[in-house]
């Protein structure tokens, strides 16, 4: 079939205006936060299940790829439509269903953006608590896709720890319910588990129920500062091996702390690395004496200076800008592209200092300017370089580069090409060097689901290994 043909059949199922093969539209949703560049075949904006199965019904017939997405805020091209594929937008499915506070959950359609679903469950003293950086703009069916997390994962968990329940269109057009309103069952194979993070390769989710939290009454952050790096790694090592658990502890290195500066009225001292560590509790005691403990850490370490906050505008601000951080590091990368296939890996809490001491001297070793800043507590490190990729020549370092050190995290380390952004097409290239044992098993898992292999085919390495994503930014076949 050719694109026009499709369009009208899609058309027939979602209406005239939630259907568009527009040049212009379509260039819209060629992009996400990984810096891929695809523009999709046809994009359809369904309104509900119903809609979402005969579009899938008729892809799976006709054997044409689908992809869906969210927000596009993925870091490794998980919602871009290859292939000229069926791109389908979420953005109408956005329905709080219900928020229920005597079964603690909340049930939703997957384009509800995470911000939003929050500042609905805080009227009630309730949160869903994972805080990934894109809170303002990602959707709830985006983060179950690629199981995010963020700055309180290492407390709460990450998504997959939220979620009990999900609706789901196979790509036939059967709909199916995986888990339930229970917090715990052992009845059978977990299904919900293996869906969280499966990043559209297994079907499209059409409703989820979320295990709600109650939200904090009481929170300080802490903010120590450190003459160099080291001391920032091995404190907040020290933290977690003593027995504390924070809601939050990131840190973040000299170059981080420049560009944070560059933006805030109340300025951090300049150093080599800063720790925003955030305590919570019911009551005021118990989070003062949290807030001791890792005063006792950082000064057995050689802090340089700790700032104490209970401000909440003041936090809020840190927050807000820590999670802007990436797009604040975009000064530095001017018209450069983020390598992101070890943007978000994870290792052993216990080996994160000397695993980031080793890529970042591989980046050296390639001339490569590298910011560290993340989720340091529960051993996820992001760390950021960038590269011209109309030059031939930096591509092929950031080949080299992406190799050596997912080689390193992986095989020397025992961690993982990534923490929260999943595989999409950024790390196909490194999957195998993972999951050798168990990729065949996945990719016999994706055939029962996904027999004529339409659901987002070019991510995760499950039926090809793509050409690596530096050879699509460059546009070059």
């Amino acid at each position: 079939m050719d694109q026009k043909e499709i369009y009208e059949s899609l058309e027939a199922i979602v209406g005239e205006d939630d259907a568009t093969i527009d040049p212009v539209e379509l260039l819209a949703y060629a992009s996400d936060a990984s810096f891929l560049r695809v523009v999709p075949g046809v994009v359809v904006r369904p309104e509900n299940k119903e809609e979402v199965a005969e579009i899938l019904k008729f892809a799976n017939k006709n054997r044409i790829p689908v992809t869906p997405r969210g927000a596009g805020t993925s870091y490794a091209g998980q919602s871009l439509g290859y292939n000229n594929a069926i791109l389908i937008d979420f953005v109408k499915m956005d329905k709080i269903l219900e928020i229920n506070l005597k079964d603690r959950v909340a049930v939703v359609q997957p384009g509800v953006v995470y911000g939003e679903l929050n500042k609905e469950l805080r009227k009630y003293g309730y949160c869903f608590p994972p805080d990934p950086g894109s809170a303002i703009a990602c959707t709830v069916g985006g983060m179950v896709g690629n199981n995010a997390s963020g700055v309180r994962a290492l407390k709460y968990g990450a998504t997959i720890d939220h979620v009990l329940g999900l609706e789901m269109v196979l790509p036939g057009g059967k709909i199916i319910r995986t888990g339930g309103r229970v917090w715990k069952s052992s009845s059978g194979y977990n299904l919900t588990r293996l869906l969280v993070g499966s990043e559209g390769t297994l079907g499209v989710f059409t409703e989820i129920i979320l295990k709600i939290t109650p939200a904090p009454k009481y929170t300080a952050m802490i903010m120590p500062i450190f003459e160099k790096y080291d001391q920032g790694l091995e404190a907040a090592t020290e933290i977690i091996n003593t027995g504390i658990l924070p809601s939050a502890m990131e840190i973040l290195d000299d170059i981080c702390i420049m560009v944070l500066n560059s933006v805030l009225k109340e300025k951090l001292p300049q150093a080599g690395a800063v720790l925003f560590i955030e305590v919570d509790g019911s009551n005021e005691e118990a989070v003062k004496e949290e807030a001791d403990l890792v005063r006792k850490v950082c000064e057995k370490i050689g802090v340089k200076q700790i700032i104490y906050s209970t401000d909440s505008k003041r936090t809020e601000e840190l927050w807000r800008l820590r999670h802007s951080l990436a797009n604040l590091l975009a000064k530095l990368r001017g018209e450069n592209i983020a390598i992101n296939s070890i943007m978000d890996f994870a290792v052993p809490i216990s080996q994160v200092p000397e695993a980031v001491k080793a890529v970042k001297a591989l980046a050296a070793k390639y001339g490569r300017l590298m910011a560290t800043f993340g989720h340091i507590g529960d051993g996820n490190v992001h760390m950021g370089s960038a590269i011209n990729v109309e030059d031939p020549a930096q591509r092929e370092i950031a080949l080299k580069f992406s190799k050596e050190a997912a080689e390193v995290i992986i095989k020397k380390y025992g961690g993982t090409l990534s923490a929260e952004h999943g595989v999409g097409m950024a790390k196909s290239a490194f999957i195998n060097m993972e999951h050798e044992d168990t990729l065949p098993l996945m990719r016999k898992i994706k055939k029962v689901f996904d027999p004529q292999n339409i659901m987002n085919p070019m991510v995760m390495g499950l039926t090809e290994i793509p050409e690596h994503e530096y050879i699509y930014m460059a546009g070059v076949k």
